[in-house]
């Protein structure tokens, strides 16, 4: 790519401040309390907890993989978006308001403490010695380290690519990682969730304009199907192998136990209001999904060779066709706006990551429960501190790595919590063994069939977690505490 067009760096900056101001504008109407900053004061409208649970689900999985996904494969990729809309659909009408309640009725701050305090011990909810807690904590912490670190690595890749100028290796790290920090120390839970409104915007309307100019680009619909038929008649095809058709809906299986998502639901204001949020959020995710899928298909046929993007990266889909189509169709500094759109998706699931585990850090590992109460504020911004700091320190550490490992967090999260989260909440002899052993069912085997995949053929896992989450399951369920049978109403 050449130089940043004139005007792109000014309209980037532009939403660089908004971001920041969001910061400044929430921090002056928070309490000190941890409640008010890792949940915002359970204050959110279904209209906000919408977008922010669905922006910081998909990041720059969404804009940069499935789209990329979606050049190499044509219409196959299809596959990767049923699965996470039914699964969060179900969480945004019936799975979510259960969580509230319980976490209001507990007082429990994070997804580990819900574990901790609703599951059946000795001598009822929350009386059990096992490091329930500690255990979720630890699991959350490790792989929501690594998530965060991809988010970083994308930033940077991205600010490379638009700005050849930025060494995004290093300095495109730190200035992807600082803009999040700025607005995320200053306002909490409140601030996040309100950029994460304004990110949402943005990513529709970038997902949702590059297809379209890349539509008009290439001559219509009919030639888009035409050149994607020559290049390779499978790109479109939906293809029938029914493992991979499972494999997709198996990323659904992830939503369950990602706790950026979860704690989405937890800070809804009225909880009658979950059957709203629910038609906003799938709306959205089936827009999101449709225009990510229409960019990689529009792609294939405007760069049918690797070899035509910006580092020879598919990932880079995006930013490339925001500076061609741009440079074409509007003005060159509106890549400037194109960028934010990216960065929006990137920074929306970043930010959210590191509240969850900046909670889990002052909350899960400690043998205490904390304090909701005052003194929270400057303990929260320590949290955050560290956690960024430590995903930076992991991301120049082993940036290839991180994203190799990028769907084994999604995977080990969805498969080692979520299990237990479906159990807690829709069955009350749910004991805390059965959750400490569910756990450990699932992270150990997404991590051991994720190891033999690898080194046999390395693939990805995809089908292979629906087993283990049944198994999970099944371990919660042959270890419920002895009582008649109920579920939770």
């Amino acid at each position: 790519m050449h130089n940043a067009p004139m005007g792109t760096l000014e309209i980037f900056a532009t939403y660089l401040v908004i971001t920041i101001g969001i910061g400044l504008w929430a921090a002056k109407r928070g309490s000190d309390s941890q409640e008010d900053y890792f949940l915002g004061g359970r204050k959110s409208s279904a209209f906000a907890m919408a977008l922010s649970a669905v922006s910081s689900g998909r990041s720059a999985w969404l804009v940069l993989g499935a789209s990329g996904a979606a050049w190499f494969t044509g219409l196959g990729a299809f596959w990767l978006f049923p699965g996470y809309i039914l699964a969060e659909a179900v969480i945004f009408t019936t799975l979510g308001p259960r969580l509230r309640q319980r976490s209001v009725d507990t007082g429990a701050l994070t997804v580990p403490e819900v574990f901790e305090r609703c599951a059946q011990g000795p001598a009822g909810p929350g009386t059990s010695k096992l490091p329930v807690r500690q255990l979720a904590g630890i699991v959350i912490i490790l792989f929501l380290w690594t998530y965060v670190s991809a988010q970083l690595v994308a930033g940077a890749k991205t600010l490379g690519a638009i700005f050849p100028e930025v060494d995004g290796r290093t300095w495109g790290l730190v200035i992807t990682a600082g803009i999040v920090l700025v607005y995320t120390w200053l306002g909490g839970y409140r601030a996040v969730v309100i950029t994460d409104v304004v990110q949402a915007l943005l990513m529709l309307a970038g997902i949702v304009l590059l297809p379209i100019l890349g539509l008009v680009h290439v001559g219509g619909f009919d030639a888009l199907m035409e050149t994607l038929r020559a290049i390779d008649p499978n790109l479109v095809s939906l293809g029938s192998e029914p493992l991979v058709i499972l494999g997709g809906f198996a990323i659904g299986l992830g939503s369950f136990g990602n706790p950026h998502i979860l704690v989405r639901h937890m800070t809804l204001e009225d909880p009658t209001q979950a059957k709203t949020a629910s038609r906003v959020g799938t709306s959205w995710n089936i827009v999101m999904a449709g225009g990510a899928l229409a960019m990689g298909l529009v792609g294939r046929a405007m760069y049918p060779e690797l070899e035509l993007f910006a580092g020879g990266e598919r990932e880079l889909l995006y930013p490339t066709m925001a500076q061609d189509l741009a440079n074409e169709y509007l003005f060159s500094g509106f890549v400037g706006f194109l960028l934010a759109t990216l960065f929006a998706a990137i920074m929306s699931t970043c930010d959210s990551q590191l509240l969850v585990i900046a909670a889990s850090l002052l909350r899960d590992l400690g043998p205490k429960r904390g304090s909701t109460s005052g003194g929270g504020l400057m303990a929260g911004r320590l949290a955050v501190l560290v956690t960024l700091a430590g995903a930076v320190w992991m991301t120049f550490g082993s940036n290839p790595m991180v994203h190799n490992l990028v769907l084994l967090a999604w995977f080990a999260l969805g498969v080692g919590l979520g299990p237990a989260t479906l159990m807690l909440l829709y069955d009350s002899r749910t004991s805390a063994r059965g959750v400490f052993a569910g756990i450990l069912t699932g992270v150990l085997g997404i991590v051991g069939v994720w190891a033999i995949f690898l080194q046999e053929s390395g693939v990805h896992v995809s089908w292979e977690a629906g087993p283990v989450f049944l198994a999970s399951m099944a371990v919660i369920f042959f270890l419920r505490a002895p009582g008649h049978e109920g579920s939770i109403n």
